[in-house]
């Protein structure tokens, strides 16, 4: 979604101006409403968006849920389908909602690899300071070791949003996504 804003050329209004930036993470948010009434929160967040964000909304519907055909009954193919980035079952179930650990091997590699103009020999050499790293983490989880927690601050937002999505359908659509939006940050 940043990349789009930066694109869009509203980058500035989305680290400047608080309720652009809550408008955007609602367009986010509908991740965690159920595929079977994702058109009507479509539609309420398309009355209630402003003009720079209603682009946004139409990439992310372009790009996830598929735009509707122009006879308005069925949905053109997207880049991901529903159920790869969809997170209401997750949140009703209290399932993490990203792999942890594959973005924490992610932030190592980048930071191993965190040189301007690295060669192919140096690229090899950080994959296999990031595996060795992974397999002695691997190791541990084996020998019976828990992986750590989470901080405490994502686990307690996990927990607002589980309490807001076990109310489902008992908010109004907008209410709803501002409700989710205000329990997670984009990077």
């Amino acid at each position: 979604m940043r990349k789009h804003l930066v694109r869009d050329g509203t980058a500035h209004e989305y680290n400047t101006d608080s309720e652009f930036t809550m408008s955007a993470k609602m367009v986010v948010a509908l991740a965690f409403v159920s595929v079977s009434d994702l058109d009507e929160y479509i539609t309420a967040l398309e009355s209630y968006l402003l003009e720079p964000l209603l682009r946004l909304l139409q990439w992310f519907e372009d790009t996830y849920v598929g735009r509707l055909a122009r006879r308005g009954h069925e949905r053109q193919p997207t880049l991901f389908p529903t159920a790869m980035w969809n997170l209401f079952q997750q949140a009703q179930i209290a399932e993490d909602r990203t792999n942890n650990y594959l973005e924490a091997a992610y932030r190592r590699l980048r930071a191993q690899l965190g040189i301007c103009h690295h060669t192919i020999w140096k690229f090899i050499d950080g994959l296999r300071k990031v595996q060795q790293g992974r397999d002695a983490f691997y190791e541990q989880l084996l020998s019976g070791h828990s992986p750590p927690l989470k901080l405490k601050k994502y686990r307690n937002a996990d927990q607002r949003i589980a309490q807001i999505v076990g109310e489902y359908g008992k908010r109004n659509p907008i209410d709803y996504l501002r409700g989710i939006a205000h329990n997670y940050e984009i990077d």
